[in-house]
């Protein structure tokens, strides 16, 4: 009896220091997690997209592989592509806007049948834009054709985000504007200055903050789950 006491008590001791060893062990990542965060946050200039973003992690990333594949395929920075998507619809697939847009991109009827049209096809229906893939390709494929459109400017991207919301004209006019106030020379700081639409203006100024926001963290990276679903 002595003896199987003792082997319990021995038994006993030594769950016991397992068990706290794995606990200390799980306090350690925890308190390592947090601090990953912590200085994730700090360093971001955004702690409260930060915060967002690690509480609705696969929200924020889960088309991060298909947003890297289709604005590569129209010479797009997939940043400045995610930043769009995020201002538009907040990585919600199945946003729908007060006019109409749908989708990641918040895609428009008119913009889609316009691809549809430069395709060959005979068009395209409004729940397909709901789709992740049709909706970046199209929305991309929209943002890219403004992107070209104002390559000879040192930076186009002010410009093709105004065409994005706002359209071609207006941006045209916005361009006499600014001209006719710096004698022809149009910077994108003198362009974003005659944007007369406040909405476009702050719709701009939003993107390219939060595209700048990401190229400070780098290359867009590939989520786990969508990096081990892609193909080798």
């Amino acid at each position: 009896m002595a003896l199987n006491r003792e082997r319990s008590q021995i038994q006993w001791d030594w769950t016991k220091i397992v068990f706290l060893n794995a606990a200390k062990l799980i306090l350690v990542l925890f308190l390592s997690g947090v601090a990953a965060s912590v200085k994730m946050m700090l360093r971001s200039h955004d702690p409260l997209y930060v915060l967002r973003e690690l509480k609705n992690w696969s929200d924020y990333h889960r088309f991060d592989n298909l947003i890297v594949r289709v604005a590569s395929e129209h010479n797009l920075d997939p940043r400045l592509v995610k930043a769009v998507v995020w201002r538009e619809s907040r990585f919600q697939a199945d946003m729908v806007g007060k006019n109409g847009e749908r989708g990641l991109m918040q895609v428009t009827g008119v913009a889609a049948r316009d691809w549809a049209a430069s395709k060959g096809l005979p068009g395209i229906e409004a729940n397909h834009l709901f789709d992740p893939e049709t909706n970046l390709e199209i929305g991309s494929w929209y943002l890219g054709k403004a992107m070209q459109r104002w390559l000879a400017q040192d930076n186009a991207v002010p410009f093709a985000l105004a065409e994005y919301n706002a359209g071609k004209s207006r941006v045209d006019r916005w361009v006499r504007t600014a001209g006719k106030k710096t004698d022809g020379a149009v910077s994108a700081q003198s362009f974003e200055d005659s944007i007369d639409f406040p909405s476009t203006a702050q719709y701009v100024r939003t993107i390219l903050a939060r595209y700048d926001f990401y190229k400070r963290r780098g290359p867009l990276k590939l989520a786990d789950s969508e990096r081990l679903a892609a193909p080798e």
